[in-house]
């Protein structure tokens, strides 16, 4: 073989070897993200663009509810599989006080601090990264005047047409907050709202636990009104549900989602790329335009037909509740057995 083949070959060798050495170095990162019409904006508006920006970096989907995350992160804690957490805050604050969040870093999750206020948690052990809205969510072909307080639910002409979340699925704690804020109780005192919660019974055709199966209910006309969230309403109703949704007078409680780092993370410098991109103003504004989901990085300017279709606007996320999760994790197996005694048993 002449010289110049020779050092041809070898060159080739060499970028063959640094290439499969590069491939062999990625970071697989695992990550939690919510299933369905939400994992597959997701994908479009974070992962994608985060793996193209980040080559070296491959993004792997756990997917899990709430609930079942916080037994997965317990069950892990010593050995650590899945990186970067997503899951509602009822089991976020229940996981940081159990010690199971390695604390986010501002100085290298740098987009934390365009953050508003009210989503970034004290000592910063999680963040939230959207919030959507509790909304009442109807069959606008059945329903013609848009209803402007939850009692519509109770009105007995919906006898066993509504739909309500079960106490297992954090939007059934909202809705006994919300019952309980209207009967002049408060999250410390939930009697008056167990009791308005009583007088539903005759309306309620069942108490869902996952969103397709509202949607499914919604789709063959057995429930014409429910407690649902605002992103999910706007993806039904892009898709063509004859739905449509509003916050009443009473308000409603912000529904917001958290995003953390487990404790004992074996790829902390991706994970905390990964955070950084969802909190970014271009995936927020893309998870906007996907999933229907609210920024909470204050410098996202929404175009007007991707805002009209979210809780969004002058005046609207101050109006919004905030639950007090922290107080809620401790009584909420309380919560739950009361729900089962007295709402949905027969």
């Amino acid at each position: 073989m002449s010289p110049k083949r020779c050092f041809t070959a070898l060159a080739a060798g060499l970028a063959f070897a640094l290439s499969a050495g590069t491939a062999l170095a990625q970071t697989e990162l695992t990550v939690i993200v919510y299933g369905g019409s939400f994992e597959a904006g997701w994908k479009k508006a974070v992962i994608e663009p985060f793996e193209k920006a980040n080559p070296g970096i491959k993004v792997k989907i756990a997917t899990g509810l709430t609930m079942q995350t916080v037994a997965m992160m317990r069950a892990q804690k010593d050995d650590v599989k899945i990186d970067v957490i997503m899951m509602d805050e009822v089991g976020a604050a229940q996981a940081n006080a159990e010690g199971l969040y390695l604390p986010l870093d501002a100085a290298k999750i740098p987009n934390m601090n365009q953050l508003y206020p009210q989503f970034r948690i004290k000592g910063d052990p999680y963040t939230k990264f959207m919030y959507v809205a509790q909304a009442l969510v109807y069959n606008k072909d059945i329903i013609k005047q848009k209803p402007d307080s939850w009692m519509a639910m109770w009105d007995p002409k919906y006898k066993g047409k509504i739909a309500v979340p079960d106490i297992t699925t954090s939007h059934g704690a909202f809705f006994l907050l919300t019952a309980a804020d209207m009967a002049g109780g408060n999250v410390k005192n939930v009697d008056p709202g167990f009791e308005l919660l009583k007088k539903l019974k005759p309306n309620i055709l069942t108490f869902y636990t996952q969103h397709a199966q509202l949607a499914q209910l919604f789709t063959q006309g057995d429930v014409v009104m429910s407690s649902w969230t605002s992103d999910r309403g706007q993806a039904a109703i892009d898709g063509g549900a004859p739905l449509a949704w509003t916050i009443p007078k009473e308000s409603a409680y912000i529904i917001d989602s958290t995003i953390g780092i487990a404790k004992g993370t074996k790829n902390l410098e991706a994970a905390q790329k990964y955070v950084n991109f969802a909190l970014s103003v271009e995936a927020q504004a893309a998870n906007a335009r996907h999933t229907y989901l609210a920024p909470v990085n204050k410098e996202v300017k929404l175009p007007p037909d991707v805002a009209a279709k979210l809780p969004v606007g002058e005046g609207v996320l101050e109006k919004l509740k905030m639950a007090d999760w922290d107080y809620v994790t401790t009584v909420r197996p309380q919560w739950t057995q009361r729900w089962n005694r007295e709402i949905s048993s027969p």
